[in-house]
Parts: C-alpha cells; sequence; structure tokens
C-alpha cells in the first residue's frame, strides 16, 4: 500500500506500507535501509526516511507527481491528454536505464533490482524516470559477477529468460 502524505512544510511524500512476508531480521532490514538510503541519483526515487514500529515498517519517499510509467500508459494518469510523445519516450527510457546503470556499476555494493518493470518506474514532475521499488534487489560485492539464487524473484513477462534458466542474476540481465 502507498499513501500520499503532506509534510507540515507543504511538501508531499509517499508513504509505502510494506507487507511482512520476508525473513529478514531487523538487522538486516536496518542495515538494508541505510545502504538505500545512502544512495543518491537523480533516477532513483530517493527514499527520505523508514519507520519500523512492532512489525510495521514504513518507508518515506520523495512523491512522483505524475506516477508510475505503466499508469501513464494505460491512461490510468495523464498529465494531458496526448499520448506520450516519441522524444518523452526516449527520455523516460534514458532515465530509467541510467537508474539501473548506476546501481549496477556504481553502488558499492552494487544492487541488483531484480523487479525491473513499468510500474516501477515513476515519473517527476518533469517527467523524468525514477527507478522505484528496490523489495526484491539484492546487494552484491563489486568483486562477485553474479548473484545466485534459490527461488525466481521478478514479475513474468518482465523477467529475462537466462535468469529462469540458470537462476542466476547479473547486471546485464
Amino acid at each position: 500500500e502507498v499513501f500520499k502524505a503532506t509534510l507540515k512544510d507543504g511538501s508531499s511524500v509517499a508513504i509505502k506500507k510494506l507487507i511482512h512476508l520476508s525473513y529478514q531480521g531487523d538487522r538486516e532490514f536496518m542495515a538494508e535501509m541505510e545502504t538505500l538510503g545512502k544512495i543518491k541519483h537523480r533516477n532513483l526515487v530517493p527514499l527520505l526516511g523508514y519507520c519500523k514500529v512492532g512489525e510495521e515498517r514504513l518507508l518515506v519517499y520523495e512523491y512522483m507527481t505524475f506516477g508510475s510509467l505503466e499508469d501513464m500508459l494505460h491512461g490510468r494518469t495523464k498529465p494531458r491528454d496526448a499520448a506520450l510523445s516519441w522524444e518523452e519516450r526516449k527520455k523516460i527510457a534514458r532515465g530509467a536505464a541510467k537508474g539501473l546503470c548506476f546501481l549496477h556499476h556504481n553502488c558499492i555494493p552494487h544492487i541488483i533490482h531484480r523487479d525491473m518493470k513499468s510500474s516501477n518506474v515513476l515519473l517527476d514532475d518533469q517527467m523524468d524516470a525514477r527507478v522505484s521499488d528496490f523489495g526484491m534487489a539484492r546487494l552484491i560485492s563489486a568483486l562477485d559477477t553474479h548473484l545466485s539464487v534459490s527461488t525466481l524473484a521478478g514479475t513474468p513477462g518482465y523477467v529475462p529468460p537466462e535468469y529462469y534458466q540458470s537462476f542466476r542474476c547479473t547486471a546485464k540481465g
């Protein structure tokens, strides 16, 4: 669940309530939030803060004015009546690619998103793409070439076919 909230200064934030299905312990959750909170890039939705009370976990993000690319493409949110121009589409694709490239190559540790899809590309007030939703992301050492997993993660139709065959994630797919 994601809620829009207005702060005392009038600015808007998005608050995401996590569903607690993970076996991740408190220490691991806090360490991951600290890592994600330090990551700054123009094409990533910034994590502004987090809260854990009992089993409830809330994440506070910068609010993205135009919602998700998925909603934009399917007509659920439109800043205007016209479809996205080819220039806007290229701008959005480039922005999402720059965000992923930063995660895969410039973060220490590297971050593999594992659930890249149109609903996880948010659009700010300038229609710039911001990669979001790191719920399935995994941190890997800069020395590692891949991440081996025991269970598949991601959304069918968006996951690279080689991932289904090898159970290995890399920065290339």
